[in-house]
């Protein structure tokens, strides 16, 4: 039997992970950019005006509960 009295809490937001370039810089080495947003496609859309970027990863974003 199965307990049906639980909840699972699932993020609002992520941490999506980029590696980047800026775009006014083509010579500059690859670095990281991480930015919190609901999913891929707007987490590229604020970057993407400045960077030229490659999907590195995406964790979940977790609130802080003060007790």
């Amino acid at each position: 039997m199965t307990n049906k009295n639980h909840t699972t809490l699932s993020p609002v937001a992520y941490c999506w992970l980029f590696l980047a370039v800026r775009r006014s810089d083509a010579a500059e080495r690859p670095h990281r950019e991480a930015i919190t947003a609901p999913d891929e496609r707007t987490a590229r859309q604020m970057l993407a005006g400045q960077f030229v970027l490659s999907f590195a990863g995406r964790l979940p974003v977790q609130g802080v509960n003060h007790a």
